[in-house]
């Protein structure tokens, strides 16, 4: 889409006859304890609100109903409490109200404002993060605009243990991996689940989602089974937008930055019929120039040109126990695959150039439609209905030498759609609170490639064409409780059910240089079933209001499946089974300094089995396929910080360590070269990062900060055998930005900066000893953007 046409379409949008209200809530809330309440303000109107626990957990407070201003529900919670509300630096700081007649002076003021309770959804109910015993990292918006976080791939470097390339074959395709355990593969099932509102994303490709609007992010750690739909045995990453309410907003953002970047957002949300019927509208269109040079061609690759759109339709009537919501979007990215950087013998190369003699080329289109239909059956208990269905296409062209010769070329198509239907019903009583749900996935995916490669040592170029559908027919049982054995003492026990059904059908044709078929290699047409049983056991010890410790053993499951880049019959013909692991956890979150300081440490230990991967297998044939290689272990810890050290300024600490070893991979690099006790792909042993937010003290109206954070990432690998030519190098990121608000909140304006010294590290790595192939993908160059939006 041209740049220029959507600003018209957005401008217009900006026009559109809406009715500027107060900003107004309608609240709901049934009386009691005043923690609870304040949390349920906070999650409902979006300001965030801090409180020392221990000061109000005696408290009750009243029913806060009615259609009012995040000011009057806060008041009309704190009546009678002794409690009073002033802004803070990062929300609402709930304090104690001062003497009668005692004028407050600075003095008086605490040095810093507690940190905002962050609060999360991830079991299914509001909660605390601080009492989920999870691990689990949460982004709300203030801080996803802190640190620059506008897509899932902004998330590498933030959270300890979560591996996110910085390179990837298209802009909306994305692979994952959290302690250690991923999936490389973009056509194969992810290990980590990704959620968009309630959609399920099941691969890679379409996977990367650029955010606009989004309420909070979630990342959770370790396996999910027992709570989420399906395949999230590493663990599993939430995205959540903002859903329309009473509530009138609008908001357009305008960016602009160097390779020529030209960004636009748009969102209109408010009631269509008060009370009753609510609807929103985003608008994201994402340009930008190529960031690598082609020296053979004289252009740049690696552009953007993404465009993302997202309707929602909610009727909610006040006097209703119904909410039900219909979301549909469509996202579609039409930017070049990667061009890759080609290094010699000794490693080196010329960052961010390529050399490549023809264009790569890459278009996406997805669409998707959620139905969410929520029923409040009582004061403790609902019902809760998801039905989804998504589709893409996408047709890609690439060569992953960067070479100006002639390496290898790939013609590719992927095709899928899927539906999915989810039940659940969740309770929330004084001492115990549950989940339990059913899950169906239904999906047909389809793969074509045809690939013309050049054979050194024949001096010719091979053509080969593969050609899949895999139909996936899925269907679970989950549930969880937590149950409190004593004030202090709670009990989580969960159990998941999966029944899982794959048909597979394939073809691999000789292929002539101009892609005709040139006689049939083999076929194959197979299906298999598996079941299997995963359950949680954990218990939680609250040792004060403040200090929190879990420990769990739970278990996790991803799909078996076939091998859709099968190079013999017998490959092709034969599935690989489930991959398995088990996890056992123990973690502790604890506030300090009168909630300032926020510290939660996690330590792991994943023992997988049947680990699915690519490897010579005797037992089949004498040919490289996907197989189960054996087993794995990872171990490893994660802290996180966060440190409101005055009311202006606020640091942020993270770390990871990570250890990830085969026990056994036999035949990993051919027959006889095992990868027994190697390091595992992807799992660098440290990960770090820390953060600052200050607001500088400046005569100005309104409010000006300061944000900026460093990352860092110990050395790895890319491959199983772990030889130097497959090495990933320690990489260091420094990111900035300056933003103003003006004094009423509608205005805003910044200047981001990412990887400010320039760093070009790989990625990825394409070494191929038969074609000549060698090229690294790297990180983005240096980025700068200006910004301003303004926000009713």
């Amino acid at each position: 889409m041209p740049f220029p046409r959507t600003l018209l379409s957005l401008a217009l949008g900006l026009c559109a006859p809406l009715t500027v209200l107060a900003a107004d809530h309608e609240f709901q809330i049934n009386p009691g304890p005043l923690a609870s309440t304040l949390l349920s303000i906070s999650e409902q109107s979006g300001e965030a609100i801090s409180f020392d626990p221990q000061l109000v957990a005696p408290l009750q407070a009243p029913a806060v109903r009615g259609r009012l201003s995040n000011e009057q529900a806060i008041d009309a919670a704190l009546q009678g409490s002794g409690l009073v509300a002033r802004p803070g630096t990062h929300g609402i700081l709930v304090e104690p109200a001062p003497a009668a007649n005692t004028p407050l002076s600075t003095s008086d003021l605490p040095p810093a404002a507690a940190l905002a309770v962050v609060t999360v959804t991830s079991e299914h109910r509001s909660e605390d993060l601080q009492r989920t015993p999870l691990a689990i990292s949460a982004f709300d918006s203030q801080r996803l605009e802190q640190t620059q976080v506008k897509s899932v791939r902004d998330l590498a470097g933030q959270v300890p243990n979560l591996g996110l390339g910085r390179n990837s074959i298209g802009h909306s395709t994305q692979t994952y991996s959290i302690r250690g355990i991923g999936e490389s593969d973009p056509i194969q099932e992810a290990a980590v689940a990704v959620y968009a509102d309630d959609l399920y994303i099941p691969r890679a490709i379409g996977s990367m989602v650029d955010f606009n609007d989004v309420e909070r992010v979630e990342v959770l750690r370790g396996p999910q089974g027992t709570l989420y739909g399906r395949n999230s045995s590493a663990g599993a990453i939430r995205i959540l937008t903002s859903d329309p309410s009473q509530e009138t907003r609008a908001r357009y953002e305008l960016e602009l930055g160097n390779y020529s970047a030209r960004n636009a957002r748009l969102l209109v949300s408010g009631p269509l019929v008060d009370d009753t019927l609510y609807a929103s509208f985003s608008a994201m269109d994402l340009q930008r120039d190529g960031t690598v040079r082609n020296k053979t061609l004289g252009r740049d690759g690696n552009d953007i040109d993404s465009q993302a759109y997202r309707g929602k339709l909610r009727w909610a009537p006040t006097d209703s126990r119904w909410d039900v919501q219909l979301t549909l979007s469509g996202a579609f990215d039409h930017g070049e695959s990667s061009s890759y950087t080609p290094f010699d013998a000794n490693g080196r190369y010329d960052k961010f150039t390529t050399q490549l003699s023809w264009v790569p080329h890459n278009r996406l289109d997805q669409g998707s439609s959620v139905l969410r239909a929520i029923y409040q059956i009582d004061d403790h208990l609902s019902f809760k209905s998801v039905s989804a269905w998504s589709a893409f296409n996408q047709r890609v062209n690439s060569e992953n030498s960067g070479a100006a010769a002639f390496i290898q070329r790939s013609y590719i198509l992927y095709k899928q759609n899927y539906a999915t239907q989810e039940l659940q019903l969740n309770g929330d009583y004084d001492r115990f609170n549950f989940s339990t749900g059913l899950f169906f996935f239904h999906e047909r995916f389809m793969a074509e490639r045809d690939s013309l490669t050049r054979n050194i040592a024949q001096n010719r170029i091979v053509g080969n064409g593969l050609y899949s559908t895999t139909r996936t027919d899925s269907a679970a049982i989950y549930s969880q409780g937590n149950y409190k054995l004593t004030d202090k003492l709670s009990l989580t026990a969960g159990l998941r059910f999966t029944h899982e059904r794959k048909g597979f059908t394939f073809a691999n044709y000789d292929i002539t240089t101009d892609r005709q078929p040139n006689g049939l290699r083999f076929s194959a047409d197979e299906n298999q079933t598996w079941n299997s049983w995963t359950p949680k056991l954990g218990l939680e010890y609250v040792w004060t209001d403040k200090l929190m410790q879990y420990a769990s053993v739970s278990q996790g499951f991803k799909a078996g499946g076939y091998d859709n880049r099968a190079t013999a019959a017998a490959s092709a013909q034969t599935a690989f089974d489930p991959e398995t692991v088990t996890t056992w956890e123990t973690g502790i979150k604890g506030e300090f300094f009168n909630g300032r300081l926020r510290s939660n440490l996690a330590l792991f230990y994943n023992d997988y089995k049947d680990l699915q991967a690519s490897a010579y297998a005797p037992s089949i044939g004498n040919f490289y396929a996907r197989i189960n290689a054996g087993g794995a272990h990872t171990y490893g810890a994660e802290l996180e910080n966060q440190w409101a050290a005055t009311d202006a300024l606020q640091l942020t600490l993270n770390l990871g360590y990570l250890e990830a070893f085969y026990e056994r991979f036999a035949n990993a690099g051919g027959p006889g070269v095992d990868a027994d006790d190697n390091r595992m792909p992807y799992s660098p042993r440290w990960t770090a990062s820390t953060a600052a937010s200050y607001r500088l003290p400046v005569n100005l109206p309104g409010e000006l900060s300061f944000n900026t954070d460093l990352q860092y990432q110990a050395r790895s690998t890319t491959n199983a055998l772990n030889q130097p030519i497959y090495e990933l190098p320690e990489q260091f990121f420094w990111n900035a930005n300056l933003r103003y608000i003006t004094a009423d909140g509608h205005w805003s304006a910044g200047l981001g900066v990412k990887n400010i010294l320039d760093r070009a590290y790989p990625q990825t790595v394409i070494y191929s000893a038969s074609s000549g192939a060698r090229a690294y993908g790297l990180n983005d160059p240096r980025t700068v953007l200006l910004s301003l939006s303004y926000e009713l």
